[in-house]
């Protein structure tokens, strides 16, 4: 079968999509309004993947960063490429590949330079690589994210550059302990919305596999200084609101990203260990986090709760709806990110 006929004779049982997810390794599956949530083969987390039920088996990584089709997904996580996806799934539900080929993966360009990732590591912890890894992209700002609202100055301290090659923002993703060393690089494509869909291409690529975002917290180097004075250190899920945040405070930031919106255990204590006692943590997830079923308020200050009484913690809720269905607490501007900040709940 071809990739979309395969889709589709997956979608007839879904049985068949447990089976190739339990195969590869992914665990605590369950189905929730459409989708299918599910931790990662070496993860904890059970809402950390999502697999939508429609016809291009939309899948999401969240702690990896990854946004496509169920096919990209196991690409990532099985370290295949496309091909070799596709065969494993014919193999595994016993389908024949005689009428697999004729279709070239978009992806492909981005699957060989990752298979080919000299940065590539199996270890448990994050591997340090010295800043001249950044050599291979341009010192420089593509237009979009002065779109955004992020100022070139701030950009330059949180040392963002572009892939000329790829088409991608780059994200640099420096260690909290040693602040001068690079321990994940991650890309933000960008193509539009339609263009992502057409083409394939996943919203985010990490160019170093093996970088556990659960140990580390983006842009903390940057930020660590200034926690004595702001008494205060905001999580948000993504790199691009701590950008936004350090330039509504003149550079001076006091944000850093998760990499999604569960908190990790090394996260916490991290955060208990290095900040100062009088610094309050603010939980800032994005919306579709709020209104969620199997998460929203009740997730949301449980995810508070786990630093207290050793910190004071609250966190942002949009009750007003004033925010749109995806949107960051800081996505809508100066205005109504203070307003957001002001009016934190504190249970």
């Amino acid at each position: 079968m071809r990739a979309k006929e395969l889709k589709e004779y997956i979608l007839e049982d879904e049985q068949r999509l447990y089976k190739i997810l339990e195969d590869v390794g992914f665990h605590d599956i369950k189905r929730l309004n459409g989708e299918l949530r599910c931790a990662l083969p070496n993860g904890e987390n059970a809402t950390a993947v999502m697999v939508k039920l429609n016809e291009s088996l939309y899948t999401s990584l969240f702690e990896m960063g990854y946004n496509g089709d169920l096919y990209g997904a196991l690409a990532l996580v099985m370290e295949k490429d496309f091909r070799s996806v596709i065969n494993y799934i014919h193999a595994l539900l016993g389908l024949s590949t005689k009428d697999s080929g004729g279709y070239e993966d978009p992806l492909r360009q981005l699957k060989v330079f990752a298979s080919a990732d000299p940065f590539k590591d199996e270890a448990t912890e994050n591997k340090l690589y010295d800043i001249s890894i950044l050599n291979q992209f341009v010192d420089g700002l593509h237009h979009t994210v002065l779109e955004q609202g992020i100022t070139p100055d701030v950009a330059k301290k949180y040392r963002l550059m572009y892939d000329p090659y790829r088409d991608r923002v780059i994200f640099p993703h420096f260690d909290w302990y040693e602040r001068d060393k690079v321990v994940g690089i991650k890309g933000r494509t960008t193509q539009s919305k339609e263009e992502m869909e057409l083409l394939g291409t996943p919203k985010y690529w990490n160019y170093i596999t093996g970088y556990h975002k659960t140990l580390n917290l983006y842009g903390y180097n940057v930020v660590a200084d200034n926690l004595h004075k702001s008494k205060m250190l905001i999580l948000f899920e993504g790199e691009k609101s701590v950008l936004k945040q350090a330039t509504y405070n003149f550079g001076q930031g006091y944000a850093v990203a998760l990499g999604g919106h569960t908190i990790s255990e090394h996260q916490i204590d991290f955060i208990l260990r290095e900040t100062p006692q009088d610094c309050e943590i603010v939980l800032a997830f994005d919306k579709d986090v709020m209104v969620k079923e199997e998460e929203g308020l009740a997730f949301i200050r449980n995810q508070a709760e786990r630093f207290k009484p050793f910190r004071e913690a609250s966190y942002i809720f949009d009750r007003y709806d004033m925010l749109g269905e995806k949107d960051a607490p800081i996505d809508k501007g100066y205005e109504l990110w203070n307003y957001l900040l002001k009016w934190r709940m504190k249970d």
